[in-house]
């Protein structure tokens, strides 16, 4: 009779087993069968502030490694302030794992690398740039919930088919320009915004919960992220439309290109102007850089986003960046890029590709320039030899 039990018991501990190692083998990422209408799930979540990204932890593995049937049945999930019905919708919808979706949420900084990028303004911007599999799920993210949704007209940034000449076009033949910049652009758009600008999408607060821990770092949109730019424009649009209100009200011309504001016209009340963007602008959360605003009158050049429009009649680029560019051209051809790179002190690996980028770009605002394409043939030319 013992025998028994003890036989009964052991088939049941086998069945056990078998079933539950069944249940995770058999997760499928093919989520065309499943329910995506958020509206279906329960919306209550915890939203306890009391969760870090930026917590003291161990460092855990970067990938979701294959666990065997034992570890998986003693295995201890980490704790998160999400639900767990959210968790599992977001996991299929964006057709990733969802363990490797719960150690991402656990241990989100882990999946950034970060660096410093020169600006031409001189200083430094900090990068935080998602790694794998972090970055595919925002990608999945800006393709099929971001991507779809309106950006106001005047915003030129970030935008497919669009480009710095089409924030600098409209400003063409105008004599008073005023621009101003937008401090921290990206880092002053925090996490509640964010949640609040998925909620508006359509998305209830357990999902959006879940869709923000994953676009944000420490609170606010890294910069770096492929997500970032998209929900910048998208957080922006009530600013957009208020300024472009008021550059109509007053006969001017409103463009923005990520944190550069840009208004133009024939005449430019700048005292009555200026207060008001700045009212806008602080309205929704943002600063304003003063020492960096810039009024400019007929006489005084004006540049756009790095492109010249004071000619009044086409795109140009600036003097000084012609110069910078044919005298670096000129160095290489002659000297060598070896030398001419210990000549001006740059260890850039990617020296040449960086300049052939200037090129580009210069010839993509004067594409009739005989120079700029028998420089970049001949720098293409140099690139090919020394791979």
């Amino acid at each position: 009779m013992t025998g028994l039990v003890i036989i009964s018991v052991a088939v049941i501990i086998i069945w056990l087993i078998y079933k539950y190692s069944r249940k995770e083998d058999d997760y499928s990422r093919t989520t065309d069968h499943y329910n995506r209408n958020p509206k279906g799930y329960n919306k209550e979540i915890n939203t306890s502030p009391s969760y870090a990204n930026n917590r003291k932890h161990s460092t855990p593995p970067p990938k979701v490694e294959k666990k065997g049937i034992f570890s998986q049945l003693f295995e201890r999930k980490p704790s998160l302030p999400f639900d767990d019905k959210a968790i599992t919708w977001c996991a299929n919808f964006l057709s990733v794992d969802e363990n490797a979706l719960r150690l991402i949420l656990a241990y989100q900084s882990n999946y950034y690398k970060k660096f410093l990028l020169g600006k031409r303004s001189g200083g430094y911007r900090t990068i935080s740039a998602p790694q794998e599999p972090l970055i595919s799920i925002q990608r999945t993210i800006y393709r099929r919930i971001l991507a779809p949704v309106n950006i106001h007209p005047a915003a030129t940034g970030f935008r497919h088919k669009k480009s710095v000449a089409d924030n600098a076009r409209p400003h063409l033949g105008k004599d008073y320009m005023l621009k101003v910049d937008i401090i921290d652009f990206f880092g002053s758009i925090k996490r509640d915004t964010i949640r609040k600008t998925f909620q508006k999408i359509g998305y209830p607060l357990n999902i959006a919960e879940v869709l923000t821990f994953l676009c944000c770092l420490r609170g606010q949109l890294p910069q770096g992220a492929p997500t970032s730019p998209a929900l910048s424009n998208i957080v922006a649009y009530e600013m957009d439309q208020q300024l472009y209100a008021l550059a109509t009200e007053n006969n001017l011309t409103y463009t923005r290109y990520a944190d550069d504001i840009t208004l133009s016209g024939n005449s430019l009340a700048k005292d009555e102007i200026l207060p008001a963007i700045q009212r806008i602008v602080g309205e929704a959360r943002f600063r304003i850089k003063h020492k960096k605003t810039r009024y400019m009158t007929p006489n005084r050049r004006k540049i756009i986003t790095g492109i010249s429009v004071s000619s009044g009649e086409k795109l140009t680029i600036p003097k000084t960046t012609k110069r910078e560019i044919r005298k670096n051209v000129h160095f290489i051809t002659t000297r060598g890029l070896n030398r001419h790179q210990q000549h001006i002190k740059s260890q850039d690996p990617s020296y040449l590709k960086r300049l052939i980028g200037q090129l580009c770009f210069w010839h993509s605002i004067e594409p009739q320039n005989e120079y700029v394409q028998k420089s970049l043939d001949v720098l293409k030319k140099i690139e090919k030899r020394i791979r």
